[in-house]
């Protein structure tokens, strides 16, 4: 017989409706009389309708954990909007991430609450995830050929990417990151030195990703493709302060300097590189303060300005460009311009730091290493930027990006 709601049935649930609450007015009390048989909970789509840490199934209607955690089947393929499996068709659109009506504050930031999706390297990849920030058991599961462990970034990130190791690539700013990632900067945390492509919200930072650089206004995270809106400006880190080199990298009347990075969450408070106001020496400048610097770096470790860096070529002649840790940052290490350097190039036999150009002679390999930041800084015919185990020119061994097979 089909199920409907007569008149009958409305009135008699009224009734039964009213004397349930008389019976608990009576009691003096304010609590809902449930029975034993609480019938199950169906979901429908929309905002705060689950528990934070997970989403509603269009298909079953229940909450379920979201797909960017567990990945979907075949044949269904990760929404970025919802964080729900759905059929491959139903993705195949150009729209883009879903936006938000809830803005973000100036400085201090206030941590966004929504759940981003990843990238998943394709809008309707139906194989296992194997793009930027997908769970991953090893190099060979990721496209970037990069699974970031507990070895690879500070434990607090980490844990806050669920205590799974992820698909990465080194990145400078976040426009090197795919789609729905960002660039962090560990800046020596942890023993681990480089930038990775993450997710934003295991940053604390709003979803919806816009496109300004570094140093670009903006009133909200979205306007900014690191997805971080501070003081009205789009903060965002960067890898070299020769403004030759990277005339895009920071925002017109920014630089690409080191400082204690703004960061929502924690940990995403190190010194490191990124866009922002500075002055206008050049590397090997004589300076008498930080602020004399473009690079905002007087004296740390070297004699005038030292400058951010990408590699050794971004460096003037007899300088290597290596990790270091500023004097007045101890706990930092950063990638800036340094006096001293070898005569070997990347790729040559080297026994010390000392043999090459870049101060970095490759533990694994025996070989002249360089600092990196994307494949395309590595010189070496089919050497890329990857992780290694070092032992830095100022004593210490790290996990950093360096150039290699």
């Amino acid at each position: 017989m089909a199920r409907g709601h007569t008149r009958q049935g409305a009135l008699a649930s009224a009734t039964l409706a009213a004397v349930l609450f008389a019976v608990v007015a009576a009691g003096g009390g304010c609590e809902v009389a449930i029975g034993s048989d609480v019938p199950d909970f169906e979901c429908v789509q929309g905002p705060a309708v689950c528990p934070g840490n997970e989403v509603c199934d269009p298909v079953s209607h229940q909450c379920v954990a979201p797909c960017t955690v567990t990945g979907c089947s075949a044949g269904l393929t990760c929404d970025p909007v919802s964080s729900a499996c759905i059929p491959v068709e139903a993705g195949d659109d150009d729209s883009g991430p879903g936006d938000s009506t809830t803005p973000d504050t100036d400085a201090p930031i206030t941590p966004d609450t929504s759940t981003p999706p990843p990238d998943t390297g394709s809008p309707a990849e139906t194989g296992p995830c194997r793009g930027l920030t997908c769970p991953c058991s090893g190099a060979a599961s990721c496209n970037s050929g990069i699974c970031a462990d507990s070895a690879t970034v500070p434990s607090s990130l980490y844990a806050a990417a669920g205590n799974q190791s992820f698909c990465s690539q080194p990145c400078c700013t976040s426009a090197d990151c795919d789609a729905n990632s960002v660039c962090f900067a560990t800046g020596g945390a942890g023993s681990v030195a480089g930038n990775y492509c993450v997710s934003p919200t295991w940053l604390n930072r709003l979803t919806g990703i816009g496109t300004g650089n570094g140093g670009s206004s903006c009133s909200t995270g979205r306007n900014c493709r690191s997805g971080l809106c501070a003081n009205s400006v789009c903060v965002d880190t960067c890898c070299t302060t020769n403004g030759t080199n990277e005339p895009n990298q920071c925002a017109t009347g920014t630089s690409c300097r080191f400082d204690t990075f703004p960061g929502a969450a924690s940990f995403d408070n190190g010194y490191v590189a990124w866009c922002g106001p500075a002055g206008t020496g050049q590397n090997g400048s004589s300076c008498s303060h930080d602020t004399d610097c473009a690079s905002n770096l007087c004296g740390g470790f070297d004699v005038g300005c030292s400058n951010a860096c990408r590699n050794t070529a971004d460096c003037s002649d007899g300088e290597s460009c290596t990790y270091v840790t500023p004097t007045a940052e101890s706990t930092a290490v950063v990638a800036a311009c340094l006096t001293g350097a070898g005569t070997e190039s990347e790729g040559t036999s080297c026994s010390s730091n000392n043999d090459c150009k870049s101060q970095m002679c490759s533990t694994t390999t025996n070989e002249c290493t360089d600092v990196c930041f994307a494949n395309s800084d590595c010189t070496k015919s089919g050497w890329r930027c990857r992780p290694e185990a070092e032992t830095l020119q100022g004593g210490g061994k790290f996990e950093v990006l360096a150039c290699g097979p």
